[in-house]
């Protein structure tokens, strides 16, 4: 009787481990159609195309209204007495003064030093009354570069563009600005 239960144990092991044909036919035919099929030459694209299908994505979430609390202004009624305007009487005008033209501070006469054009001088013809063999003059541009300048007798004239940045005055005297 022993022998009979495991031949029975045995043959129903091995008939529920081993694959029924019915089985075995649809695993192999899923097995094909994952398999990969190769070509002799790799085709390329241009340009990547879309999924055929679509990608899902999430719906967005909502959130509810915000609520307002009303605001209650109370206004009340007020009573303001309408002002009485009495006449005024005015003197009749009087004569005034005649304006005299302010000198313009840039235009005032300079003696030595470095001023900005613009700012502390204006640009133009300056004149010098100074006397001497170690005049020095010049005009730079806001990076130093020299635009014109002038070392020897004083007493001569220098012309100021608006486009200088600087000027400077060494030992010539006093300077007078002359015109545009």
């Amino acid at each position: 009787m022993k022998k009979v239960i495991i031949i029975l144990f045995v043959f129903m092991l091995f008939s529920s481990c081993t694959p029924k044909p019915e089985q075995i036919q649809p695993y192999v035919e899923q097995t094909l159609a994952d398999w990969p099929t190769q070509t002799a030459y790799p085709t390329q694209t241009a340009n990547p195309t879309n999924t055929p299908y679509p990608t899902y994505t999430a719906l967005p979430t909502y959130t509810k209204m915000p609520t307002t609390t009303p605001v209650v202004k109370i206004v009340t009624a007020t009573s303001t007495a309408t002002p009485i305007y009495t006449p005024t009487n005015t003197l009749p005008p009087t004569a005034t003064a005649t304006i005299t033209p302010t000198a313009d501070p840039l235009k005032q006469s300079r003696g030595d030093g470095f001023y900005i054009v613009g700012v502390e001088i204006a640009a133009g013809v300056w004149d010098s009354n100074g006397t001497g063999d170690s005049c020095y003059w010049e005009v730079s541009t806001a990076t130093g570069d020299i635009i014109s300048n002038h070392f020897g007798a004083a007493g001569g004239t220098a012309y100021v563009p608006p486009t200088a940045f600087q000027v400077w005055f060494s030992d010539c005297g006093i300077w007078t600005w002359l015109q545009d």
